[in-house]
C-alpha cells in the first residue's frame, strides 16, 4: 500500500533504460504523480497489440490492479520507441501497435483510469517522449 502523500502512475512500455527518464518526466507531468510502476518487456507495445497469450494477459491485469487498486494510479503510460530490439518495427507501425495496446488495456480494465500513448524519439544523445 502507499502512503497517503505518495502518488503514482503506472508505465505499460519496453524495458530499454535509454527511454526510461524521458518516460517518466512524461508521466510525471501529464498525471502529477510522482512515481511510476512500472510493467516492462522487449517490445511490449507488439506484444499486447499482436493476440497476446492469455497467460501474458492475466500476469499483465493482475500488474494493472495493482498500480490502480493499491497504489490509485492517476494515469497510464504506454510507450514504445525508435530502435526498438523487442518490436523491430518502422516508427509508424510501432505508434500503431501503441495504439492497439491503449484499447486492449482500456478494455482490460473496464477504463477505470486514463491511458496515454508515447513514442520516444532520439534526439543527438538524448531521448524525448511524444504524445501519440
Amino acid at each position: 500500500m502507499s502512503g497517503a502523500n505518495e502518488t503514482f502512475f503506472t508505465v505499460v512500455g519496453c524495458m530499454d533504460g535509454r527511454v526510461q527518464k524521458a518516460i517518466s518526466e512524461f508521466g510525471r507531468t501529464k498525471f502529477g504523480a510522482e512515481y511510476p510502476d512500472t510493467i516492462t518487456e522487449a517490445g511490449i507495445a507488439g506484444i499486447i497489440a499482436n493476440n497476446p497469450d492469455p497467460k501474458f494477459v492475466e500476469n499483465l491485469k493482475t500488474k494493472l490492479l495493482v498500480s490502480i487498486e493499491k497504489h490509485h494510479s492517476k494515469g497510464i503510460v504506454v510507450d514504445g520507441h525508435q530502435e526498438c530490439a523487442g518490436n523491430p518495427v518502422d516508427d509508424e507501425r510501432h505508434k500503431e501497435d501503441i495504439r492497439r495496446s491503449i484499447e486492449f488495456i482500456r478494455n482490460l480494465i473496464e477504463n477505470k483510469i486514463p491511458i496515454i500513448g508515447v513514442f520516444v524519439v532520439r534526439n543527438d544523445e538524448s531521448w524525448q517522449a511524444e504524445e501519440v
